[in-house]
């Protein structure tokens, strides 16, 4: 939902010359302190480019790649944007195993197309994967 603010430069009186738009922010990472959040290191595949907050799962090899629905089962949120390379050095990152999040910040792949399977991302995900998410609540009076 977008607000218009008029210009109020122009005094009392005199009608205001321009408008601004402010788009409302995504809200809080975070919606709750339950469950705690809990961060593990973990190494990620190779020829990976992912942004901060990218819902992530294990290869083949448990390393960490984007989770895809109904192919690699999410059991976490990536802390850290991370570039890798073809190579066979692998980096690390770190990972949310727990916490509670607001799933507009989270960066979902495409067939996660629907808020119900946002939500219901992580249901059945490995130990140790506490994780809920949900929508920041707004209060309108």
């Amino acid at each position: 939902m977008a607000i218009t603010i008029p210009n109020q430069e122009g005094g009392v009186g005199i009608p205001s010359q321009w408008s601004d738009t402010i788009n409302d922010p995504l809200g809080p990472l975070f919606l709750s302190s339950h469950p705690d959040p809990l961060t593990i290191d973990y190494p990620v595949a190779a020829s990976q480019n992912m942004a901060a907050f990218t819902v992530v799962g294990f290869d083949g090899s448990k390393r960490l790649i984007p989770a895809v629905l109904d192919t690699t089962a999410a059991i976490g949120v990536l802390a850290h944007a991370i570039t890798t390379d073809a190579s066979t050095n692998y980096k690390g990152a770190k990972v949310f195993r727990g916490g509670h999040f607001n799933h507009k910040r989270l960066v979902w792949d495409a067939s996660y197309d629907s808020e119900a399977k946002k939500v219901m991302a992580f249901e059945g995900a490995p130990t140790p994967t506490q994780i809920r998410v949900g929508t920041a609540k707004t209060y309108t009076p």
